[in-house]
């Protein structure tokens, strides 16, 4: 299965989407590349999304996985991270990296000197329930992607993205 990372600055409703990678992108995977590892361990809002740029492009160069900054839109086909298998925040008010999963219930401390996942299971408590509606309580709110032509929730690739664009098809899951 593809494991899909979020990453944000901030967090919560109004947190701002950086972009997402696709591809064994757990946070054990991107502590062993460079960028990835430093993104992780950032201690000021400047070094992370400078991280999370470069991340971007290594990921692809190297052919580790899909990225999509920003600027290619939303790439998923769900409207927020809740279904995302991983979301990385830097919350310039704590000042820090956190982690959580998709339906996690808390959000997760990364320690700069010692980045680790969660020991601790942060998933939902009830799967069913996460299931039936993946971004309800206890979910952590994230924000809600939306078309920025309608403010409807925004299906894949519709959110800042070219629609004639297909660069980022999704055949070849198998990857």
């Amino acid at each position: 299965m593809s494991t899909k990372t979020d990453f944000y600055l901030g967090r919560g409703h109004d947190a701002e989407w950086l972009g997402s990678l696709q591809w064994e992108c757990e946070p054990e995977n991107l502590l062993r590349v460079p960028p990835g590892r430093l993104a992780l361990t950032a201690t000021d809002e400047p070094t992370y999304r400078a991280a999370v740029a470069d991340l971007f492009i290594v990921w692809e160069t190297e052919e580790l996985g899909a990225a999509y900054p920003r600027r290619t839109g939303w790439p998923w086909p769900w409207a927020t991270s809740h279904v995302s298998s991983w979301i990385v925040a830097f919350d310039p008010a704590a000042p820090g990296v956190f982690l959580t999963v998709g339906g996690g219930v808390r959000w997760e401390p990364l320690d700069p000197r010692n980045p680790r996942e969660p020991a601790e299971d942060i998933g939902p408590p009830d799967i069913h329930a996460w299931l039936r509606a993946p971004a309800d309580p206890p979910s952590v709110p994230l924000p809600l992607m939306r078309d920025p032509a309608t403010g409807l929730p925004t299906a894949a690739g519709q959110c800042l993205t070219n629609p004639h664009d297909t660069r980022h098809d999704t055949e070849g899951e198998g990857r």
